[in-house]
């Protein structure tokens, strides 16, 4: 009879910790989320803290993108690259619906990117796909556009 009362406060014991060792956030968001009443949450923070989100968020708009990976499959300069490099364009745009081709001017040279790729992976993948037909393709680190919501 003794060792049945040891066992079930052992049980016991175990059961209370078990229940509060629960992470305070996530107690505190079930909490809010499951409330009897509906009600108001104030945050407090100091004011730094809301002015270094501020300059954070103002830096990064300066920007225009974020760190990805493009597509380098045309490069050349000349008088013939200002006419070949649009025709390439065409062409891969008729191929490839959807991927997104940027001509650039960088003199001397006429270049050609394509895509926005979040990951060297995701490149790569499609580098393999359209290797047999731009063999000289190369996968370059740049600034992409933000992914479509």
């Amino acid at each position: 009879m003794k060792i049945v009362r040891i066992s079930w406060a052992i049980i016991f014991v175990f059961t209370v910790l078990r229940t509060n060792a629960q992470l305070p956030g996530t107690r505190l968001m079930r909490d809010i989320q499951y409330a009897l009443a509906p009600g108001k949450i104030t945050i407090v923070q100091d004011k730094d803290i809301i002015q270094l989100i501020d300059r954070h968020l103002y830096e990064e708009s300066k920007h225009k993108g974020i760190a990805g990976f493009r597509i380098r499959i045309y490069s050349n300069s000349g008088k013939q690259a200002y006419t070949e490099g649009p025709k390439v364009q065409a062409e891969f745009a008729n191929r490839y619906e959807g991927i997104k081709t940027y001509y650039i001017f960088d003199s001397p040279f006429y270049l050609l990117y394509v895509g926005d790729f979040r990951t060297h992976s995701e490149a790569m993948k499609f580098l393999k796909e359209i290797e047999k037909y731009y063999p000289d393709a190369f996968i370059v680190r740049s600034k992409i556009n933000y992914p479509p919501l």
